[in-house]
């Protein structure tokens, strides 16, 4: 048997064997009088400095100035991101002034930077709509939208539900400026009553419709990347502080998969292509607890399937496919044949200062998949850590050792790291290191995104309203 499946079968057994016994020991924690629902993802996206330093993008040095208020009003919060950076090195027509990844003043999705979001109610609300940057964000169970991310452009996200929580609606827009990825997800309780619900009077019907109206960036015109799902799940047990989910996902895809010659020299040339239904289906069980949420799944996908297809790093996996008239995520490289597998995910809250996420995906012992973050604050006295890492296709193909690619940052992966320490209070110096993406816009005028390196050292103030 080759070695790297064997690296990769027992990475992947270790790291659920580890999530299930960091989850055991929650069920005793003190409860709290919430609902379990009022528990936030961690927020691994940085703000709320007024400050400046150094910046370095790719090699290149600039001056940074920033301005990061978070304005509270209540329900409704803003939250504004005016940061500058200074090319002391521009020459001729080059511009000195630049946007916070290097860009130029040129285009609305920059400029909409500047409101980092305006929101109002929170996500666990039964009204909730959000301006502004969307950082791991799932829709339903996360088998289209898991983990996705609109590479701080300004989007909207909107979730309502009824107070008896019997229907509600998810919904997303990835840009407002260039809006290209839509859809949500729509449940309904057909059962509940007001009082004495049981198992048969939870049961949930969901709907879930995603699509990408531009998957192909070096098409003017093509067929939309377009995801249907439908779901029914079973809450077994719930109470304020505890809750346990059975559920199933079957969802569709239409994707390309493998071809003819004949069939490849078509599409190359440019003549209709046709687009395939692929199908996946997943079965799994959640537990949610006062301070932490696990859930774990066992999926099966036909021909051509790619689970969770808008991910962290899907919009860069199309803006930098290999073959220019094929976008890597449309699953024409490599194995596109059935698949099957495990997804786990664990969101744990185990002191007031730490929050911890991450999740794990890997079918046939093929192209696992990533995700993992972490934030404290006040843990160490003046100390605060956020930290995100996440990485697709991990030893794609056997071209790398498994290991050796897991901790490689390359185009399949982003990485985030910022330590704050507070010199006195409120000043506090920070130190960012960040491998992630920007958006750039080709010669033929086409929008797109490639990799950074960045580094980060700035001292400012920090200051709450």
């Amino acid at each position: 048997m080759n070695k790297t499946k064997i690296f990769r079968g027992v990475f992947s057994a270790t790291i659920k064997i580890i999530l299930c016994f960091l989850v055991l020991p929650l069920s005793t924690l003190a409860q709290e009088d919430q609902a379990l629902s009022a528990m936030e993802q961690p927020n691994f996206l940085t703000s709320g400095l007024y400050g400046g330093g150094l910046t370095f993008i790719n090699g290149d040095a600039y001056v940074q100035l920033q301005l990061q208020p978070d304005i509270p009003l209540g329900k409704i919060g803003i939250g504004l991101d005016l940061i500058l950076l200074y090319n002391p090195y521009a020459e001729g027509a080059e511009p000195q002034i630049l946007a916070e990844d290097g860009e130029s003043w040129d285009s609305p999705s920059t400029w909409l930077r500047l409101i980092r979001y305006i929101r109002y109610g929170q996500p666990y609300d039964p009204f909730h709509v959000r301006f502004g940057e969307l950082d791991y964000l799932t829709i339903g169970h996360g088998s289209i939208m898991s983990g996705y991310s609109n590479y701080d452009r300004r989007g909207l996200r909107l979730n309502f539900r009824s107070s008896e929580n019997r229907s509600g609606i998810e919904t997303m827009l990835n840009d407002i400026g260039n809006p290209t990825i839509f859809g949500g997800r729509v449940f309904l309780r057909p059962f509940q009553r007001e009082e004495n619900n049981n198992m048969l009077t939870r049961f949930e019907l969901g709907a879930t419709y995603l699509t990408d109206i531009n998957p192909n960036l070096q098409e003017d015109s093509e067929e939309p990347l377009t995801a249907l799902g439908l779901d029914v799940g079973f809450p077994i047990f719930e109470t304020s502080t505890f809750r346990l989910d059975l559920y199933d996902d079957i969802t569709f895809l239409n994707t390309l998969s493998n071809t003819s010659e004949s069939e490849e020299s078509d599409i190359l040339e440019g003549n209709s292509t046709t687009a395939n239904l692929a199908w996946g289906n997943a079965v799994g069980v959640g537990f949610n607890f006062t301070q932490a949420i696990f859930k774990i799944e066992y999926r099966i996908f036909g021909d051509g399937y790619i689970p969770s297809v808008f991910d962290y790093t899907y919009e860069s996996a199309k803006s930098l496919s290999p073959e220019p008239d094929m976008p890597q995520f449309f699953g024409l490289e490599g194995d596109t044949e059935p698949r099957r597998g495990f997804f786990s995910q664990l969101i744990w809250h185990p002191l007031p200062q730490v929050h911890f996420l991450g999740t794990l995906e890997d079918y046939t012992n093929s192209q696992p998949k990533l995700y993992m973050g972490i934030t404290e604050s006040g843990l160490v006295p003046r100390l605060s850590l956020r930290a995100f890492y996440t990485k697709r296709d991990i030893g794609e193909a056997g071209e790398a050792n498994f290991f050796v690619d897991l901790f490689d940052l390359d185009e399949k992966s982003a990485f985030s790291v910022e330590a704050r320490y507070e010199l006195f209070p409120p000043v506090e110096t920070i130190v960012v290191r960040e491998y992630r993406f920007r958006r750039v816009e080709t010669a033929e005028g086409r929008s797109q995104f490639e990799p950074i390196h960045k580094t980060s050292f700035m001292v400012g103030v920090s200051t709450d309203f």
